[in-house]
């Protein structure tokens, strides 16, 4: 049985807090995509199509992620 971990790795980006507010906007105009705050970080959650594409788009401007 595969893992669970092995799903969110595929659908789901996790980003400190100030890194997600300087490119929200972008995200959530470009990319089909929920956005979830939590304590520290932002969840950025998608298809397992989507999400590769907002990886690459993050690590493109220099985004860190988590």
């Amino acid at each position: 049985m595969v893992a669970a971990s092995v799903f969110r790795d595929h659908t789901q980006i996790v980003l400190p807090k100030e890194e997600a507010s300087n490119h929200r906007s972008h995200l959530e105009h470009n990319f089909m995509i929920t956005i979830s705050e939590e304590n520290d970080a932002v969840r950025l959650i998608g298809s397992p199509c989507e999400i590769p594409k907002v990886r690459t788009w993050l690590l493109s401007h220099g985004v860190e992620i988590l």
